[in-house]
């Protein structure tokens, strides 16, 4: 008979498969976002890129709050268990924030939006394209976020970020090669059907899922009106990852030509491309901070944390080094010659990217243990710190203005963070690169 595993052995190989199927997941969203925007870059008008840009960036913060932290919901109930109505319950309270959010962008909040950019008829036919699309972005996180929590990693691949890009890339690759009229507007609508069909198909796997209880299911479900009280703290933490450095192109997009808002948003999609080994770290942790404070034992969970931002750190790092180093290169190379000028605007984004991989994911570790209040506050100060200084610092030096006003707001919040999970849960959340020591 062989003998039984080493104590720990079965905890952490799980955790190792797990972040295995979320770095699936992360890379797949990331490299197709990457991919979409060489696409982009390449083969639209920098003025068309420019818009495509503005159009996406939108859609994904309108998304955050449709979304009103339900995805991080999702997370905590599904992996506490359930009693087979929360499913529905959660598609109820979704339903209210995306019907509000819908009706504020199409009638009020997209034409003046678009009404700000220079010039307006660059932004103006996507307004519409925003507000269709809607639905899917909202409800695709939560359902992944579901899969996650009741141990469907591998499954949650097919209903990930990576759906819309690949459909988008899909779409312009083909009406440009057919030269099928303004393959922009064409793309996007096919993008938009083909995405909803494809996410309502992903409520209804989950259906099948989560039809199996699980233990513990020991509280019923929360109602519709619980689940958005819930959600509240949630959504401003997350709108502040999905404002810095997004809404820099909406910022950009007022004060200068569409050309060079398709030039930050490369730099933008550098940075997050970059960012992938923290992302990984944070989605990989989640469930597994929820289940472990709800059961009292979150402090058995440091080392693992610690070991995270420990990793990300030390494989963003040499990124960001070879990005300085041969960035003048690499970048006309890969994006075409109007991006040269991406590289400093990203560089200067990269260093927010960096602090908050040292720092770990001690946004996650507030949030899911009882603390979202404190990660809502802090997200609002960072905002709030963002919109001040891109208005101030854009007018002046651009798309480097906007990308130093993200990295300072990005980094003094994650410090913040990360002293606070000691303080408070007497957490450490930061890399470690030592053995001993604290």
């Amino acid at each position: 008979m062989s003998a039984a595993p080493p104590r720990g052995a079965r905890p952490r190989n799980a955790l190792r498969r797990d972040a295995t199927m979320v770095a699936a997941g992360q890379l797949a969203a990331v490299l197709s976002a990457f991919l979409l925007t060489l696409v982009g870059a390449r083969v639209l008008p920098p003025d068309d890129f420019g818009a495509l840009s503005w159009g996406l960036s939108w859609l994904t913060y309108l998304a955050v709050i449709a979304q009103f932290g339900l995805t991080q919901v999702a997370t905590i109930a599904f992996a506490r268990g359930d009693d087979g109505r929360l499913l529905r319950r959660l598609l109820v309270a979704q339903a209210i924030p995306l019907l509000a959010v819908v009706l504020l962008w199409q009638g009020a909040l997209g034409p003046l939006a678009a009404g700000t950019g220079t010039p307006p008829e660059a932004y103006r036919p996507l307004v519409l394209v925003v507000a269709l699309w809607l639905p899917a972005a909202a409800v695709g996180p939560v359902v992944v976020n579901a899969l996650r929590a009741r141990d469907r990693f591998g499954l949650s691949l097919a209903f990930g970020e990576h759906v819309r890009r690949v459909v988008l890339i899909g779409a312009l690759l083909a009406l440009v090669a057919a030269a099928a009229g303004p393959a922009l507007q064409t793309a996007l609508w096919w993008t938009v059907g083909i995405e909803t069909a494809v996410y309502a198909l992903g409520v209804l796997v989950l259906a099948r899922v989560v039809a199996r209880p699980v233990e513990p299911a020991g509280e019923p479900a929360p109602t519709p009106a619980q689940l958005l009280r819930s959600g509240s703290g949630f959504t401003l933490a997350t709108l502040a990852s999905a404002t810095i450095p997004q809404a820099g192109i909406w910022v950009l997009a007022a004060f200068a030509p569409v050309g060079e808002v398709a030039v930050f948003a490369v730099a933008v999609r550098i940075a997050v491309l970059l960012a992938v080994p923290t992302a990984i770290a944070m989605r990989t942790l989640a469930p597994r901070i929820a289940a472990a404070s709800a059961a009292g034992r979150l402090s058995t969970l440091e080392g693992a944390i610690r070991r995270a931002a420990t990793w990300s750190t030390l494989a963003t790092a040499p990124a960001v080094l070879v990005l300085a180093t041969a960035g003048h290169v690499l970048l006309p190379a890969v994006f075409g010659p109007d991006y040269r000028a991406a590289l400093v605007p990203s560089l200067v984004l990269c260093a927010g990217v960096l602090v908050n991989a040292w720092t770990g994911p001690c946004s996650v570790v507030l949030s899911h243990a009882g603390h979202p209040r404190v990660v809502a506050v802090s997200a609002l100060v960072a905002a709030l710190a963002f919109f001040a200084l891109s208005a101030w610092w854009a007018p002046l030096w651009g798309g480097t203005g906007v990308a130093a006003a993200a990295a300072v707001a990005m980094g003094a919040r994650n410090l913040h963070l990360a002293r606070a999970a000691r303080s408070t849960l007497g957490i450490r959340t930061i890399a470690r690169f030592a053995r001993s020591g604290g």
